[in-house]
């Protein structure tokens, strides 16, 4: 009887933690307004070798019908990335909607800018775009259901590999934040 209550303590367990992972998955989604030449930027703070995944769509603002409609395919973003040293990481001209990702390879807040290539556009002069933006960082980037049909995981080895992956994530993040303290308590005492 006790071989049977340990067993399903630990069934019960593997539920909790599993749960846990699924209320801890969170997208940061949001959408903007741009003008014709401004740059929004926005600070992430990154552990170190961690994968960021950003995912963007465009629309134009139409002034006639006085609503946002999907961009022309002429219409681009340009994403830059600086690394907390101010080394770009990433500077790349994309298309209307599109897809960016690059590995941080210093701990720390990284700055992500998007611009329109508007000054190209005579249509575009003038008017407002509204940018939907997810970034993704971490093993929120990684693509499970693409992982488990390459390796052909069963539903209980791809949530193992979720796991796996979220404890790794963690320990990076607590490794960079005792980094952190530990320089903020060395500049104290300096």
């Amino acid at each position: 009887m006790a071989g049977v209550r340990a067993g399903l303590l630990r069934a019960m367990g593997r539920q909790v933690l599993l749960l846990l992972a699924v209320c801890a998955t969170g997208a940061r989604g949001l959408y903007f307004h741009i003008g014709e030449t401004e740059k929004r930027c926005f600070i992430e703070e990154i552990p170190d070798e961690t994968m960021v995944i950003g995912n963007y769509r465009t629309q134009m603002w139409d002034k006639q019908k006085e609503v946002f409609l999907p961009s022309t395919p002429g219409l681009g973003m340009h994403v830059e990335v600086k690394d907390p040293d101010g080394k770009v990481v990433l500077s790349r001209q994309y298309g209307s909607e599109g897809r960016f990702t690059f590995t941080s390879h210093t701990p720390g807040d990284h700055q992500i800018c998007l611009h329109s290539n508007s000054t190209r556009m005579a249509l575009f002069a003038g008017g407002k775009l509204r940018v939907h933006l997810d970034i993704q960082v971490g093993e929120h980037a990684n693509n499970y259901p693409e992982i488990a049909a390459k390796d052909k995981l069963t539903e209980l080895q791809l949530r193992a590999r979720q796991l796996l992956d979220q404890v790794e994530q963690i320990q990076k993040e607590q490794d960079y934040q005792r980094v952190s303290a530990y320089l903020l308590v060395i500049g104290e005492v300096s």
